[in-house]
């Protein structure tokens, strides 16, 4: 059986994973992992939500050509 320290271990290195590895965060990594798994898994799940809604908004981002083939210079032609 994993003791109490490995499976905090385990979820600050997940929160950490989560969030996208970032610098200088190990110590609320380390306390939020602190807490019971359910809420750790929501904060999970919270951070996946929010990327995947972020990528879905960047998929459905019409303003961009959807190749190289369709983007156009603009147009040079001056003005009467």
């Amino acid at each position: 059986m994993i003791d109490k320290e490995q499976q905090q271990r385990e979820r600050a290195y997940k929160i950490w994973e989560d969030e996208g590895r970032p610098d200088g965060a190990h110590a609320d990594h380390w306390q939020r992992a602190e807490r019971p798994d359910d809420l750790a898994d929501q904060e999970s799940d919270d951070v996946t939500k929010v990327n995947q809604r972020a990528d879905d908004e960047f998929a459905n981002d019409k303003d961009e050509p959807d190749n190289g083939a369709d983007i156009r210079p603009p147009s040079t032609v001056a003005p009467d």
